[in-house]
């Protein structure tokens, strides 16, 4: 059995999420921010989030810090899902411990989108700020990157 679990705040590693789980229809698909999923109950488990001011979502930190032990002893990916793509390194040494970043199979982004249209708040005032403070030169992902996600569903078929 896989698990398929997921933060997202603006939509965006949720998408990703689900389009996973189009690609691996067996696998369970599951928001960690509305329930916790127990990961012993799985064979393989994906760990998706998105990205906010260069970290990971609170629930998937937790998630991972939680069940490091558990994760690190099972077939797992982790992405995130990101805006800047010259951060994505960065994100995932500071996001992801480093055991659960050496066993996973893969690990990286699958794109992302700056959008603030589905966000409210405080969180769509950072959103804007973000997209206007991007410096000359530094790479943006516009839209999912729908190869990564292949690759990272390939290791679990």
């Amino acid at each position: 059995m896989i698990l398929i679990a997921y933060a997202s705040k603006s939509g965006v590693a949720k998408e990703a999420a689900e389009i996973l789980s189009k690609l691996l229809p067996s696998a369970d698909l599951v928001d960690l921010a509305k329930e916790t999923p127990q990961p012993e109950s799985y064979d393989a488990i994906i760990v998706g989030s998105g990205v906010r001011i260069g970290a990971i979502s609170k629930a998937a930190r937790a998630f991972l810090d939680t069940h490091k032990a558990i994760l690190s002893s099972k077939k797992l990916a982790i992405f995130i899902a990101n805006s800047f793509a010259d951060s994505t390194n960065e994100v995932l040494e500071a996001s992801i411990p480093r055991e659960l970043r050496e066993s996973a199979v893969w690990i990286g982004s699958v794109g992302g989108k700056l959008d603030a249209a589905n966000l409210r708040g405080l969180d769509k005032v950072i959103a804007k700020a973000a997209s206007k403070a991007v410096k000359e030169g530094q790479r943006l992902h516009e839209e999912l990157n729908h190869t990564a996600l292949e690759e990272l569903a390939s290791h679990f078929r």
